[in-house]
């Protein structure tokens, strides 16, 4: 057969299955019957619903030294508070969650959040974020007194340096050092739990910190130490005996307030502080309706450039829609094994990589024409044509590849998520265009001498 015919057709039928299985596959467990892309094609805020936050990070307060700080500090502050961040979303299972910079000239201190799925109260979900979470154990000096300013009189009107004065439970003030014996730092894990006296928080020291904690607490059992987050005191115990690497912390009055100290002990804490700059909440049904919205627009697209195409290009036309439904199987499938977040923009970049489907068609099959108008033969027409047509072909699609990347380097996640789906699509483009269509015309035109080419 003519240049391999059989062999490619078998690499073109090997890459067809690939992709089918990657798109469906198999049941994974019990009754389950959800496809591979249903799985892993996870819905982004705007189809799915859920939130999206947009955070300023108060990064000039985090300073400490002399003068203004720099642009590398700005950074190192931004770097970290995003790190923190996502450690909070992820603890939420939220595994679509994204944290990243605004992407906006002017909002360089911004980083916007996309909660998709999350039906909580934005108020919580923003105080929870918003927690700086510094967790501090501090030996109490003195108290408990019944206001700050008897708690000053106690030291003569002059507080120590080494000491600070808090309030605590039921209002009480309590003269506490300044420097802590443990930090949330220090902290491995934390998890609540329910206990005879209530709802707690169960931590797990370090290595370092245990052994230090170890030998502060032995030297001070029946003495009270306070429990301090973000500057407020959460209790007040007394140290009852050697406490080494695990300790537990009471306050909380439900269990979802266990649980939200344990999630901000484990993410850390937070840099600089942050406020919430807007917040924007999408409600499922609307997302619904932008994929039923998009799936029709995706729908009459394909429709309207299939009969466009083989009304003008007769059977060539058919080669062109197959090549174009074999794109759209390559592209699902490869935005399922890569667990991809699709957006509405996403969307848009399936649709529009219709449109760059066909056009690379349409330059193949006019040069065809143009050589079969000079007189060559069928076969020697449809050679030239794609000899021709190919360098026009990559030189669009690599112009097009490069503005992709620049709107994933630097757009937000909507936008990323167009600049992925069409990046895939003109790949898997550049192979069913070229290749798969080329094959079809060799199936056709197969037999020496064949007089007829339908275009």
């Amino acid at each position: 057969m003519r240049n391999g015919l059989l062999a490619r057709t078998l690499f073109v039928a090997a890459v067809a299955a690939i992709s089918t299985y990657l798109l469906i596959g198999l049941p994974r467990s019990g009754n389950e019957l959800m496809a591979n892309w249903q799985r892993n094609i996870r819905l982004g805020t705007d189809l799915r619903g859920g939130m999206q936050l947009d955070f300023q990070v108060q990064w000039r307060e985090a300073w400490r030294g002399p003068g203004e700080p720099g642009r590398e500090f700005r950074d190192q502050v931004m770097s970290q508070t995003r790190e923190v961040l996502t450690r909070k979303v992820n603890g939420l299972g939220l595994s679509e969650a994204t944290v990243q910079p605004l992407g906006r000239a002017g909002a360089e201190d911004r980083l916007l959040i996309e909660l998709p799925g999350l039906n909580r109260d934005p108020e919580w979900v923003k105080r929870m974020l918003s927690t700086a979470a510094v967790l501090e154990w501090l030996d109490v000096r003195s108290g408990p007194f019944a206001s700050r300013e008897e708690a000053y009189a106690s030291k003569g009107g002059t507080l120590p340096l080494d000491m600070q004065i808090l309030q605590g439970p039921g209002g009480s003030w309590y003269l506490l050092a300044r420097n802590p014996e443990v930090r949330g730092t220090d902290l491995r894990d934390a998890q609540a739990l329910p206990t005879e006296r209530g709802w707690a928080t169960s931590f797990v020291l370090s290595q370092t910190a245990a052994k230090r904690f170890a030998s502060y607490t032995a030297a001070n059992i029946g003495r009270s130490a306070a429990i301090v987050l973000d500057h407020k005191i959460l209790s007040v115990p007394v140290i009852e005996g050697k406490i080494s690497d695990t300790g537990q912390i009471f306050g909380a009055r439900t269990g979802d307030e266990a649980a939200e100290l344990a999630l901000n002990l484990r993410a850390g804490s937070l840099p600089a502080p942050i406020t919430a700059h807007a917040q924007r909440t999408v409600g499922p049904s609307l997302g619904a309706d932008s994929i039923h919205q998009g799936l029709r627009a995706g729908a009459a697209g394909l429709g309207t450039v299939a009969a466009a195409m083989i009304s003008y290009y007769k059977r060539s036309g058919v080669h062109a829609v197959v090549a174009l439904l074999l794109n759209g199987l390559i592209l699902l499938a490869t935005l399922s094994c890569l667990d991809a977040v699709l957006t509405l923009p996403g969307i848009a970049g399936l649709i529009l990589t219709i449109g760059m489907a066909v056009d690379s068609n349409v330059l193949v099959f006019e040069r065809i024409r143009e050589e079969l108008r000079a007189g060559k033969g069928a076969y020697a027409a449809m050679e030239a044509g794609f000899r021709h047509a190919f360098a026009t072909i990559v030189d669009t699609h690599v112009t097009t590849l490069v503005a992709c990347g620049c709107l994933f380097y630097f757009g937000t996640t909507a936008v990323r998520g167009f600049a992925l789906t069409l990046v895939i699509g003109l790949i898997a483009n550049l192979f069913t265009a070229i290749f798969v269509s080329r094959l079809m015309f060799d199936w056709e035109l197969r037999k020496p001498g064949t007089p007829h080419l339908s275009i």
